[in-house]
């Protein structure tokens, strides 16, 4: 066996075979119910200047200047009549948000967080410019904010994320073999815990338009699949052969891992999964059928089918709580926001990358909330996004560039939504917010946004301070997002 099948077999593993037995239980978190983050990063630094935009008169001229006017002119300012409003018409959503604007003005289960960022304190435009408040190290990089939001440790190398420390202080939720953190889309240092580890799977498979019968989420590594190996019963034999005790201690370790790799896997198929072999040939369907019709060429539904698939299954999981990470990448648009319009061939913000990802990011997030409902789980699910900044103000002629605070969604059935928490920044150029070309200096930290949904979760505030060492420098600990 190679390193690199190595690391595929065992990425999947769950976190309890690796909790020492003697760790005490979390102290004092409410593990009671059943609750579910859902945790959504943008990968690449969203335009939130064009995912919420001022709609009144005024404003909207102020916005179309600073963004250099419409399309036409190379500027990044939406039309104003497409616009989707919300906040009795003060603001407008993306034109492609139409299933999240439906969310904040009916249902009243969308939130917005508007201009959020990575802090080490509470900083203003003079302190920023005179860097006599602490900074975050590398502002405007894609992988240092991507790391800093992940681990709410800017201040220092962090080896754990914030995930995975709630998952730490949450683990006696679990009492399976599945711990309480999943993970879909990357974020590996997000879910990563001091005492505990994460669980790998799958997004959803489709095949002629439907989900894919052979395919698991969730699987426990195979002989004959990963390694070519041959024989009457090359799994049995593999596994066997994993579970022999060894005089070297590193391949002890190897073998625990790929023993544990191999019951994890087994507990969340047999949990999700009834199994049918007909001529030899297995087909899963789920046990739990996960309602919606979802679209089979978003690769963010796929993953958010995934978690619903998952949710569904919780009693047979045995978790009552849950973390789940997930992500969409392609926000990095530099040069690529714009389309052509499909009957003139004009240069248009309706069309291009930027709208194709808001619509997949909108499409993803609706079907999923329509399931929870359906499941009669939506006041116990809540979803929140991430991105690594936001944008500029300022166009660049092409699109637009790193920034720093970005506006937030909060999704869920117990979230009080229909709802800006928070105050929107003036959109214009040169304003107390911008600390250079339309990048806005954040007003929420990221600190208190990840803490609302721990103390949600139903942490104490002792354990939000362990989650977020850094929390204690804002005045707000927490927002109010929730029912």
């Amino acid at each position: 066996m190679n390193r690199r099948r190595f690391i595929q077999s065992v990425s999947a593993l769950g976190a309890m075979p690796f909790a020492p037995g003697f760790l005490a239980p979390a102290a004092a978190a409410d593990v009671s119910g059943y609750k579910a983050l859902v945790c959504v990063f943008l990968f690449g630094g969203n335009d939130s200047h064009n995912t919420i935009v001022p709609l009144t008169t005024g404003e909207y001229n102020a916005y179309s200047a600073a963004r250099g006017g419409p399309a036409e002119a190379n500027g990044l300012a939406l039309p104003q009549g497409a616009l989707l409003p919300i906040a009795a018409g003060q603001y407008g959503l993306h034109p492609a948000l139409t299933g999240l604007a439906s969310l904040y003005n009916t249902d009243r289960r969308l939130a917005v967080v508007p201009n959020t960022g990575i802090l080490l304190a509470p900083t203003t435009l003079a302190e920023y410019r005179a860097r006599s408040v602490p900074l975050p190290p590398q502002l405007f990089s894609h992988s240092d904010m991507q790391s800093h939001w992940q681990t709410l440790r800017a201040d220092q190398p962090a080896a754990t994320g914030w995930g995975g420390r709630m998952a730490d202080v949450f683990r006696t939720a679990a009492t399976g073999m599945l711990p309480v953190s999943v993970g879909l889309g990357g974020g590996g240092i997000f879910m990563k815990g001091e005492q505990v580890f994460s669980y790998q799977v799958a997004p959803m498979r489709y095949r002629n338009g439907a989900i894919d019968t052979g395919f698991r989420l969730a699987r426990p590594p195979r002989a004959d699949i990963s390694w070519n190996w041959t024989g009457s019963n090359p799994q049995a034999l593999f596994e066997a052969n994993a579970r022999l005790a060894r005089a070297n201690l590193l391949e002890e370790q190897f073998g625990g891992v790929m023993e544990s790799a191999i019951d994890a896997g087994q507990f969340v198929s047999n949990a999700v999964y009834q199994e049918t072999t007909v001529n030899g040939s297995t087909t899963y369907a789920l046990k739990n059928p996960v309602p919606g019709t979802w679209p089979t060429t978003n690769r963010l539904a796929a993953q958010l089918h995934t978690v619903a698939a998952m949710i569904a299954a919780r009693q047979a999981l045995g978790v009552s709580r849950q973390i789940f990470f997930v992500s969409l990448g392609g926000f990095d648009n530099h040069g690529d926001q714009f389309g052509r319009d499909a009957t003139s061939g004009n240069k248009t913000l309706l069309a291009g990358k930027h709208f194709d990802l808001m619509r997949t990011l909108d499409e993803a997030l609706r079907v999923f909330y329509d399931a929870t409902v359906s499941m009669g789980v939506a006041s116990n699910v809540t979803t929140m996004t991430m991105s690594d900044f936001g944008r500029t103000l300022k166009s660049n002629g092409q699109g637009s560039d790193h920034g720093w605070g970005g506006h937030m969604l909060v999704m869920g059935g117990g979230v009080n939504g229909g709802r800006i928490v928070g105050a929107m920044p003036p959109v214009a150029l040169g304003t107390a917010q911008d600390v250079g070309e339309g990048r806005l200096l954040p007003t929420t930290s990221t600190d208190t946004y990840a803490a609302s949904f721990a103390r949600w979760l139903g942490a104490t505030d002792p354990e939000l301070d362990t989650i977020f060492p850094n929390l204690g420098r804002f005045p707000a600990r927490t927002l109010d997002l929730f029912a």
